[in-house]
């Protein structure tokens, strides 16, 4: 008897490189991941008030990072202004999610704070409950991260956000993949941001009907932008990450088998 996904071809719309756990997951189960980033991240420059901010980063009591791309141009601009990657020992670090936690390894520290839900509504939550009155909190960020945390901090902590990236449309598709979509020749496509999915349809406007897409999403907040695009997701992540695509992709056919 063949595997459960043998022969089935999936299209992750992650930047590149992020693709890689899941493509093993999906191959163990005989199954093919063509990656197609629909978005690129990349560095932004920092303006005066922002290395103003770098430059007194002892001044603030918390971090907050909500992905690994958040942690990974922090710490290069860090780099760049002191030539290592130390922060104050009072500092501490919060973090959503275990990926975005195992990133800071890399950089020698760790987070005094991490909350495994993976969606913003969740760490605020949890967070607020940790943030003492009049505290100073950073919020390195990228240009489409979305205000929820910080509104709700806000009300107890001084937050301040500084934009370290943004994310655009990629130079160039994997044609290969993108030929697929416009014959029908897949049998999902992951989405793992709201930006995958608003770029995705920018990609196939006038050439594929959006509705009859196939769509995995990673969680709420991304199933919740392809809904507002009058789609329907065929599967919505239970966990937000890799393991809760895989996941959801596989008891979806075994449901089909039923």
């Amino acid at each position: 008897m063949g595997k459960l996904l043998e022969n089935k071809v999936f299209i992750s719309t992650r930047p590149t490189g992020q693709s890689a756990e899941l493509e093993t997951l999906l191959s163990e189960e005989s199954a093919t991941l063509l990656s197609m980033p629909t978005i690129h991240v990349r560095p932004l420059p920092l303006d005066e008030d922002a290395w103003n901010q770098m430059k007194n980063i002892d001044s603030f009591n918390w971090i907050v990072f909500t992905s690994p791309n958040g942690i990974r141009y922090f710490f290069d601009r860090l780099f760049d202004l002191q030539n290592n990657y130390g922060l104050p020992e009072h500092l501490k670090i919060a973090v959503v999610g275990k990926k975005t936690a195992a990133s800071l390894e890399c950089y020698g520290t760790s987070a005094s704070f991490i909350n495994l839900g993976n969606t913003a509504e969740d760490f605020s939550a949890d967070f607020y409950n940790r943030v003492s009155q009049g505290e100073r909190v950073l919020f390195p960020i990228g240009t489409l991260a979305r205000s929820v945390i910080e509104n709700h901090i806000s009300k107890k902590a001084n937050c301040t956000r500084v934009l370290f990236y943004e994310t655009v449309m990629p130079d160039t598709i994997n044609n290969e993949a993108f030929q697929l979509i416009l014959k029908d020749q897949y049998d999902m496509i992951v989405l793992t941001s709201p930006s995958c999915c608003n770029n995705l349809l920018t990609l196939i406007s006038g050439k594929v009907d959006p509705a009859k897409l196939r769509l995995v999403c990673i969680g709420q907040t991304t199933s919740a932008e392809v809904i507002r695009n009058g789609m329907e997701p065929l599967i919505t992540a239970g966990t937000a990450n890799s393991q809760g695509i895989y996941t959801a992709i596989i008891n979806h056919f075994q449901k089909k088998q039923l």
